[in-house]
């Protein structure tokens, strides 16, 4: 997928080179790409008609919100957030995340030799960033499985949970 399939006429487009599309879901794409400011490997979330549904924008903008906030190693941090061209095209948003190598359910799926330890520890650092979640006195509706996004370090592989 080249840039300009990637971003529908984003001004900020041009400050992220896409490298390739690294994943897709019921909200839109992922995408893996260098912010050519800093030379850093992002990870762009595409959510496509995001005013379509009421209650996904509703969702999405409680994630957003809530991700925004949350510093910890186990939760994945936004860098960046491109807004629209204009109120009139607000249609699409991108939301610029750190990259991860994988995310947990393809780690789970590829690898038949993972240990009861490798569960073990996937469960640690889920409730560590849950605790932590829970902490900061957020309430435990906003704290999906969809909503929540962790790190995790697998045999030294860094995955993403969505």
């Amino acid at each position: 997928m080249v840039d300009s399939e990637f971003f529908t006429e984003y001004g900020e487009g041009n400050r992220y080179q896409i490298q390739e599309v690294i994943g897709k879901g019921s909200y839109g794409v992922v995408g893996s790409a260098i912010d050519t400011h800093t030379g850093e490997k992002v990870a762009i979330k595409k959510i496509n008609d995001i005013f379509e549904h009421v209650s996904d924008a509703t969702r999405i903008l409680r994630e957003i919100k809530l991700l925004r906030l949350l510093r910890h190693p186990d939760i994945v941090e936004v860098k960046h957030i491109m807004l629209p061209p204009s109120r009139r095209e607000f249609k699409d948003i991108y939301v610029v995340f750190e990259l991860m190598e994988s995310d947990l359910h393809q780690v789970i799926k590829a690898n038949d030799d993972l240990t009861p330890e490798h569960y073990q520890f996937f469960l640690y650092q889920l409730l560590r960033a849950l605790k932590y979640i829970h902490t900061g006195f957020v309430p435990s509706g906003n704290s999906s499985g969809t909503e929540v996004f962790k790190k995790a370090c697998v045999g030294g592989w860094r995955v993403l949970v969505t």
